[in-house]
């Protein structure tokens, strides 16, 4: 059974079902306590508005050039707290379904949203990458950058992006990169991290260089696709239906 939003419900477990009940009104201060103790429980707010900041806003518009975005249904995959789905939604007027496993990061993504003024076109959900809550033939834009090398079956995991991919749509999905748009000093810096990073240790997951890819799209049934490589670091997927 489908809904007009687009989910399945048989898809919902184990997203997490939303159920109105009657809320206290907070005061400001307990407000900014909540939302304070959400960012400190979710670790990726301070790498999103830390050295990943200058990364967002290009990477949409680089999103947005190449695919002519504008209207339409975003899903971004494993995307914690919304870095890249405020930056899409600022640059379009695209529906933009945030998706990850992790609670808390869904709960301050709203609050970012709201925040932002993107309310209803920011829209977090609690889901697993590999069964995720949404109808087949779903979005326009399927995108996911470094989540699936956390994935823990990441066939299945890209084999679900397909899934939910209108015909027409595209998907973009990699990990290490950081976007051919991004300033070169910007680059140069975020390039240097992870090499550095990756030299002490690789992510849970991490299998190599993305030149794996192809063959996960392969195994996932993808037909048309293409591997995008990133000077130095980042590998990325780029697949249609």
């Amino acid at each position: 059974m489908r809904t007009h939003a687009g989910f399945s419900w048989s898809r919902m477990v184990p997203a997490l079902l939303l159920i109105a009940v009657a809320l206290p009104v907070w005061s400001e201060e307990a407000k900014g306590d909540y939302v304070a103790q959400l960012k400190q429980q979710v670790s990726y707010y301070k790498t999103m508005t830390g050295r990943f900041a200058p990364m967002y806003e290009p990477l949409a518009r680089q999103m947005v050039q190449d695919y002519g975005l504008k209207y339409g249904v975003a899903v971004d995959v494993g995307g914690s707290c919304g870095a890249f789905s405020l930056a899409l939604a600022r640059q379009t007027q695209m529906k933009v379904y945030c998706l990850d496993i992790d609670v808390p990061a869904m709960r301050l993504c709203g609050v970012l949203a709201d925040e932002a003024g993107l309310t209803g076109r920011v829209i977090p959900i609690e889901g697993d990458a590999l069964h995720m809550p949404l109808r087949s033939n779903f979005a326009d834009l399927v995108f996911s950058r470094g989540s699936l090398p956390f994935w823990s079956d990441q066939v299945q995991g890209l084999r679900e992006c397909y899934r939910i991919l209108k015909p027409g749509g595209v998907g973009y999905v990699g990990h290490g990169g950081f976007g051919r748009l991004l300033p070169p000093a910007e680059r140069e810096k975020l390039v240097k991290w992870r090499l550095e990073s990756f030299a002490k240790s690789k992510p849970e997951g991490w299998k190599g260089p993305g030149e794996a890819l192809p063959e996960l799209a392969k195994k996932a049934g993808i037909k048309s696709y293409r591997l995008v490589k990133e000077p130095e670091v980042g590998w990325w997927l780029e697949f249609r239906k």
